[in-house]
């Protein structure tokens, strides 16, 4: 053991009950990013701490806020509170009140001065009302939560943040960027400039300049293992593979290699939800093409879940004793830490670069082995190997360990994906949202020379959602490849004959009966503009819908930068005359009547006399 990452040669002496508390919970030696950070952030001094994932960030910062709040002894009245943690997620800031409250567990004089925390996230069953009410009751030292909430409650008139002390931005780079920014930055202002401030990160750098919105005061930057993006004990992987052979890779994956525990990544929310449907379905069959172990256990978790089922979820991940796998978005990608996770597997590479590590480092944390694979697309998408290189993330090839797939095969499983569809009409509707929302997050993709939309194969991708048709979409009608137009039949169908959608019936009688009765309620439209008007407007793709908002809010901009002017000007003129007897013609009236003199009628002279 490296005596400098001994507990005792830590430039700082600890509380002995902290001691103790370390000691229980088995963190043997510090590791870099402790050994440099408490001291400093103890110390009155603001750091920015840019450490690789799994590095133990959480600690180096509950350590110093609980150090100070014991050694300030501050006895804080009602409705105030000592310091305040804000992470992105509610699944981190859980984790991080956990972390708290085990440190606490060994907190000699929980009677007599009580340190206490309170998490501040919106869930279905608690209101910010309940979390206020909480707070006056038990009066907490600490408050951990997501930035929505924490400025919920930091409006409201009865908590007061004049004596917060530390405040901690944990994953800082996400929580600096544009969907977070205005939150803090509000949340800031409610808080003491002469107060420490705590940014940590695996990305901060991305942050840039942002950091020095969140009012630093000559902090001290922290960083930690520059050289690789990656701890050692992480293994990053890469396999090259054909799109519609996607998901039988992925479950050969599942059924062939060793592992306790194993998160797969998908790139969104609804693909979450169509694929875990389809793999439970899977697992029940007895099928020829593809059998998958029965002893796996599936779970699937993604940000459009409920708060109790999403707890629900991560906790029986996490206490689930056998082997098992969970299906999510990167909803679960910064910051979580769930024990014995040794392998991570990204169906598509994140629409950011930055997000990558972050999704790699669910596993190999604390020094522990681990094992990350990304899934490239055939093609252009294989660019994507040096351009993580240059952001000092280096891939190493692992095609041996896939297995070969025949054509038989991939024909095979593509029927049998299409015979469940076939089954509920709502699985067809699911497989359509799933390709459309795909092709959205696609085309958001930063490395946009790499993931570019006229290189992809859109009936491959199709295939691995089990398309039955290929929906229409500006993009398929643009890029659709000379080779994929030979795979497709009229109207995008991918099946002959092609499927009657008006008897494909749902498997839920009342959805069933709403869409037979909207099929009636067509047939006696009379009047055929407006039935056209009316599917053409629920037809129409989200791009265009995005376009028209923004084309009309531009409109609106500069209308109103018109009329701005045109007032300015009126006003300089009515200011200059002296004559007070000139009434001034409405500015709208001008308009009007300028507009009238511009539409010539081609005819010459006046005829005012006649």
């Amino acid at each position: 053991m490296s005596k400098s990452l001994d507990w005792d040669s830590l430039n700082y002496e600890l509380l002995p009950w902290i001691k103790n508390a370390i000691e229980v919970m088995g963190y043997d030696q510090m590791t870099p990013v402790q050994a440099s950070t408490i001291p400093m952030f103890v110390g009155n001094k603001d750091v920015v701490v840019d450490s690789v994932t799994g590095s133990g960030k959480t600690v180096a910062f509950v350590i110093p806020i609980l150090e100070k709040i014991v050694k300030e002894a501050t006895h804080l009245k009602k409705g105030h509170f000592h310091s305040l943690i804000i992470s992105p997620t509610r699944e981190l800031s859980r984790q991080i009140q956990t972390v708290i409250n085990s440190f606490l567990q060994h907190y000699p004089d929980s009677e007599t001065k009580p340190i206490k925390s309170q998490l501040l996230v919106g869930t279905d069953t608690k209101t910010i009302r309940d979390d206020v009410a909480s707070f006056l009751e038990e009066r907490p030292s600490i408050l951990v939560g997501t930035p929505g909430r924490v400025l919920d409650f930091l409006q409201i008139a009865s908590v007061k943040a004049q004596l917060c002390s530390m405040v901690v931005l944990d994953e800082a780079d996400r929580l600096l960027d544009i969907s977070f920014s205005k939150d803090i930055e509000k949340i800031l202002s409610f808080l003491p400039k002469q107060r420490r401030t705590g940014l940590f990160s695996a990305t901060i750098t991305s942050a840039g300049s942002n950091i020095f919105k969140t009012g630093l005061r000559n902090p001290v930057k922290i960083k930690v293992n520059s050289k690789n993006n990656s701890p050692t004990s992480l293994s990053l992987n890469y396999c090259v593979v054909d799109t519609h052979d996607k998901l039988i890779h992925l479950l050969n994956l599942l059924n062939n290699y060793r592992f306790k525990k194993c998160i797969v990544y998908f790139p969104t929310c609804i693909s979450v939800t169509f694929f875990y449907g389809f793999i439970q379905y899977l697992q029940k069959q007895n099928n020829s093409v593809l059998t998958i172990d029965e002893s796996l256990q599936f779970y699937s978790l993604h940000g459009k879940l409920q708060t109790s089922s999403r707890i629900k979820t991560l906790e029986a991940f996490t206490e689930d004793l056998n082997n098992s796998v969970l299906f999510t978005t990167d909803v679960a990608a910064r910051g979580i830490d769930i024990p014995d996770v040794d392998l991570v597997i990204q169906l598509d590479p994140p629409t950011d670069s930055d997000i990558f590590m972050h999704r790699c480092g669910r596993t190999g944390r604390a020094n522990k082995i681990g094992k990350a694979i990304t899934f490239i697309n055939s093609g252009r998408e294989e660019d994507f190997i040096p351009f993580m290189e240059v952001k000092n993330v280096t891939l190493e090839p692992m095609n041996e360990v896939l297995k070969e797939i025949s054509e038989e095969t991939s024909n095979n499983f593509y029927d049998l994906f299409k015979k469940w569809i076939l089954q509920d009409r709502a699985r067809f509707d699911l497989s359509i949202k799933s390709y459309v929302a795909f092709i959205r997050h696609y085309s958001n993709h930063t490395a946009s020379s790499i993931f570019r939309l006229q290189n992809f194969s859109y009936t491959g991708l199709a295939k691995m959602y089990g398309l039955i048709r290929i929906p229409r979409m500006p993009e398929v009608t643009k890029y659709l490849q000379k080779s994929d137009v030979l795979e497709v039949y009229d109207d995008g169908w991918l099946v002959t004959p092609p499927i009657d959608l008006n008897k494909f019936s749902y498997a839920d009688k009342k959805r069933e009966q709403a869409r037979l009765q909207e099929l009636e309620n067509l047939r006696k439209i009379q009047d055929k503009k407006k039935l056209k008007f009316d599917l053409k407007k629920k037809n129409m793709a989200w791009s265009n819908k995005v376009a028209t908002k923004e084309s009309k809010s531009i409109r609106r901009e500069k209308m109103s930068l018109k009329r701005k002017l045109i007032e300015e000007e009126l006003a300089n003129q009515s200011s200059s005359d002296d004559d007070d007897n000139i009434v001034t013609q409405d500015w709208k009236e001008e308009i009007m009547q300028n507009k009238r003199k511009k539409k010539d009628t081609g005819i010459q002279g006046s005829f005012d006399d006649l």
